[in-house]
């Protein structure tokens, strides 16, 4: 199954990505529009996703970007209308806007920035879920992927937002892939590990903890997860249901040689 719009034999397949205008949410914009998938790039600044738009659209694929602060209820329900408006259905959302700010201990961080941090990367994917998740009811199926990280489950001094919120993501995870258990309807979390991102290096600039200590040159390029995320979406793997796949897992990586043989080593 090497072309995505194999998903669907009926109509093109359509995703939304958040935070898509960078990084690792760019890298799977560009595996899925090589895939033939169209496209709602979901990000605060138009601007800053228009030459990546620009790019994927040289794949024959439509893409649409739509202005959204994912914290903003309102935002993302204007958005999910027009995505599946624009792009006649959506049958794929990749929940990856997020952040990691503050950084800083508990008593010295303040609580609208920290609550701020469980708006983006929690709540932002709750709201989206809810508003897509009654269009893939009525089509029958649907892929949810939540952008997960081992901070979900390992407390790290300095950043209690960013782990409590994706703590929260990973929970979220699995109670939808419970409530959605009798359908067609796919979730997983997705851990990237450590990957060379904008977010990544401007958080490991203060120096609070042991991950900020290593060396980001040494971290995954964007384009390896993103490659495995687009594997997921093709093939949507009933083992993984409400699991948090981790890209490293020698489990997931046998998996990932087989849905994609292009990922083997020569």
């Amino acid at each position: 199954m090497s072309d995505m719009r194999e998903v669907s034999k009926k109509v093109t397949p359509s995703a939304i990505i958040t935070g898509a205008a960078r990084g690792i949410g760019a890298e799977t914009a560009r595996a899925l529009a090589r895939g033939g998938i169209n496209l709602a790039l979901a990000v605060r600044d138009p601007d800053a996703a228009s030459e990546l738009a620009d790019e994927l659209r040289g794949h024959d694929t439509d893409i649409v970007v739509i202005a959204c602060d994912v914290s903003n209820y309102t935002d993302v329900e204007k958005m999910v209308e027009t995505a599946v408006n624009k792009l006649g259905r959506v049958d794929i959302l990749v929940n990856n806007a997020g952040t990691m700010e503050p950084i800083g201990l508990v008593e010295e961080t303040g609580p609208e920035a920290w609550f701020q941090c469980l708006a983006v990367n929690l709540a932002g994917a709750y709201y989206t879920i809810h508003e897509i998740l009654p269009y893939f009811h009525a089509q029958g199926s649907g892929t949810i992927i939540n952008l997960s990280t081992g901070a979900a489950f390992m407390p790290l001094r300095g950043w209690s937002a960013y782990c409590s919120a994706k703590a929260g993501l990973a929970m979220l995870t699995r109670t939808v892939a419970e409530e959605v258990s009798d359908t067609d309807i796919r979730v997983y979390g997705f851990q990237p590990g450590m990957v060379n991102t904008s977010m990544t290096r401007e958080g490991l600039k203060k120096q609070v903890n042991m991950v900020s200590r290593m060396n980001v040159e040494e971290f995954l390029h964007p384009a390896k997860p993103a490659s495995a995320i687009a594997a997921l979406c093709r093939q949507r793997p009933e083992e993984f249901q409400g699991k948090e796949v981790r890209y490293s897992e020698p489990d997931f990586m046998r998996w990932l040689d087989n849905a994609q043989p292009s990922h083997k080593k020569p």
